[in-house]
């Protein structure tokens, strides 16, 4: 695939696949936008009208719709290069669908204040990539703040006490992409950064990678509290463990969704998809409309 450039507030971001980095111009959104409106602080409600994305003019996510109230979360699962990172980046309100409307609280999220809406965003990449300066810098979005709100997120990521084993504790200093890091320490403080400022959307994009039995544990636990503070979640994941604490499940497949309802529902088709069915009821010739969508 072509390099793909995508810009974001702040500075243009690129990378060879064409992935949006989440920069600090992602967290700060510095850019202005002339036709924002003054909106309230949102509560989540996230729907997705006919999304449509591509890259190359290769199609990456065809006609995606979902309604997800306030307060709820969607698991999203499917096969590797479905389009789930894609249409993750696409809810984080930093990459415009090319056809389709996103609403977040009914209004059309880039009619949003930028400035303003990556504050109520908390996004995990499945690539994590942390920034030359210290955890606590990173956890913080790089934003002047008191040192207890970094230590609370980092213990809703449950990373505190790592952190805090280091010689140079939340002053330790990251290497370019945070690549003198481990692997699981990364994601968990990318994990902190996504919930620094509590956040009224997260969206996570395989949380659970790279992650022991204590961070398992964690992530659990940050998904029931965020079902007890009503902050809507988008979950990224085929681990079971965390499907049953979703509302709504999602299955993408070429960029398509295959299988989309109330979890109740669908995931038992999900894990036993050769189950037989009940027969739909017989429709009347003259009410059929609208066969088919994707």
């Amino acid at each position: 695939m072509n390099k793909d450039d995508v810009e974001t507030p702040g500075r243009l971001v690129t990378n060879c696949q064409g992935h949006l980095l989440p920069d600090v111009g992602f967290f700060q959104q510095k850019k202005e936008k002339k036709d924002t409106l003054e909106l309230p602080p949102p509560k989540g409600q996230l729907k997705a009208e006919g999304l449509v994305y591509a890259i190359g003019g290769k199609p990456i996510i065809r006609g995606v719709s979902f309604d997800l109230e306030a307060g709820q979360t969607l698991g999203l699962v499917g096969p590797s290069g479905a389009g789930k990172s894609t249409l993750a980046r696409i809810l984080t309100g930093v990459v415009p669908p090319h056809s389709g409307i996103l609403r977040l609280d009914g209004a059309d999220i880039h009619k949003w204040d930028q400035n303003r809406l990556g504050g109520y965003i908390g996004y995990l990449p499945q690539d994590v990539e942390l920034f030359e300066g210290t955890i606590a810098m990173n956890i913080a979005r790089f934003q002047k703040t008191a040192m207890e709100n970094i230590i609370e997120a980092a213990s809703k990521a449950g990373v505190d006490g790592t952190i805090g084993s280091m010689p140079e504790g939340y002053d330790t200093q990251i290497e370019e992409r945070g690549y003198n890091l481990a692997g699981g320490l990364r994601r968990r403080i990318g994990l902190a950064r996504a919930l620094f400022g509590k956040p009224q959307i997260l969206i996570l994009d395989e949380p659970d990678a790279n992650l022991d039995h204590e961070g398992l544990m964690s992530l659990v636990q940050i998904i029931k509290t965020a079902h007890e503070e009503e902050t809507t979640v988008v979950l990224i994941t085929h681990r079971l463990q965390l499907l049953q604490f979703t509302h709504q499940l999602l299955m993408l497949k070429n960029g398509q969704a295959a299988m989309y309802g109330p979890t109740s529902q669908t995931l038992p088709k999900l894990l036993n998809p050769q189950a037989p069915q009940p027969a739909a009821p017989p429709v009347p010739i003259g009410k059929m409309s609208g066969v088919g969508h994707a």
